[in-house]
């Protein structure tokens, strides 16, 4: 019997979506709890053994970020069969958030309606956390978000000692218009004084877009991470909408519905861009097949956090396996074959 889709998710769905969130949250700190939760989620399938810009990994399924904002939860998410995890996103200072509510569900789609504007314990708590991580085979790759160029450098100094790779998060499309970095104008910028001062694998996460007008704004940020040795990206299909259940009016949709604009981003990207640089992708994966295919549009690792709302704490495990099977059904050796089967590396 599964006992998350039977007794626990009917249980949080009775509770907002805020309340359930804050409920997991508090019981992620209970590590021993979620290492017999997820012992059947930590089974080791070999094929799935990849590297991503130079991060070894025993699978390429990771933890979007967003769920552990701060870092507090690494030795109780570890157990639950992530390939790596995402911390973050982590701010300089701390941060409230937006007003409350900030989740929608929408079960009949599989959705999430997020507004939760960058909720932060800020960097020096998050050093401080990070500082006493467990020894663990799950890589850990932290998420840094911030308004200005300098805050972007000094958080990605200072927690790269403390993390296996450094992401950058150039805005956040909860907060205000005027928290907003203007991305294109210090791109060049700041991708150069990264490449210069971080010496763990770089991620950079660009925005998702619908238009011409965004396409070639995410294009030409494409071309100068290329052109200056970032050494890979963070992408998604989540659009905003509007939500008037939520504190702010409006927030991303996140789930299912995201998943076409993932797929179709994904191999727009990986077009662009040849193989020269790492691409983790999230937005919408629920399952094994839809692993496999963003993989086969080129992605080197996908993420997914939703999922784990509708398909419970085993979810990592349960994409593993689906997607071991696919692969193994095709003849697919391992996951480099897998992803390169469309878009060679030149």
């Amino acid at each position: 019997m599964d006992i998350y889709s039977s007794l626990v998710r009917p249980f949080l769905f009775r509770l907002s979506a805020d309340q359930a969130h804050g409920l997991v949250r508090w019981a992620l700190r209970f590590r021993p709890a979620w290492r017999l939760l997820g012992r059947n989620a930590r089974s080791h399938y070999p094929r799935l053994a990849t590297s991503i810009a130079g991060l070894q990994l025993d699978s390429p399924i990771g933890l979007a970020p967003g769920l552990d904002k701060d870092g507090r939860f690494i030795s109780s998410l570890s157990q639950l069969g992530f390939g790596y995890l995402v911390v973050g996103s982590i701010t300089k200072e701390p941060r409230k958030g937006n007003p409350f509510p900030r989740l929608v569900r929408y079960p009949e789609t599989q959705a999430i309606t997020n507004s939760m504007g960058l909720p932060s314990l800020g960097l020096e708590q998050a050093i401080k956390t990070l500082r006493h991580r467990p020894a663990s085979g799950t890589k850990v790759i932290g998420s840094v978000a911030g308004f200005t160029m300098n805050e972007l450098v000094e958080c990605a100094e200072r927690i790269e000692p403390h993390v296996d790779a450094v992401e950058i998060g150039l805005v956040c499309p909860n907060t205000t218009p005027e928290e907003r970095i203007e991305e294109l104008q210090i791109f060049t910028s700041l991708a150069k004084t990264l490449t210069d001062r971080i010496h763990k694998p770089l991620f950079i996460k660009v925005p998702p877009y619908f238009d011409g007008i965004n396409r070639d704004r995410v294009m030409a940020m494409l071309d100068v991470c290329l052109r200056t040795g970032v050494d890979g990206l963070s992408l998604t299909g989540i659009g905003r909408m509007q939500e008037p259940k939520l504190g702010s009016g409006q927030g991303v949709l996140t789930g299912k519905p995201a998943f076409p604009d993932t797929l179709r981003i994904t191999r727009e990207v990986v077009e662009r861009c040849r193989g020269r640089i790492a691409i983790r992708v999230s937005g919408g994966v629920f399952t094994g097949g839809d692993a496999a295919e963003v993989l086969r549009a080129g992605a080197d690792a996908v993420e997914f956090y939703t999922a784990f709302v509708y398909r419970g704490w085993n979810t990592a495990g349960m994409i593993a396996r689906e997607l071991d099977t696919e692969m193994a059904r095709a003849g697919i050796a391992n996951a480099h074959d897998l992803q390169h089967s469309i878009f060679p590396v030149s």
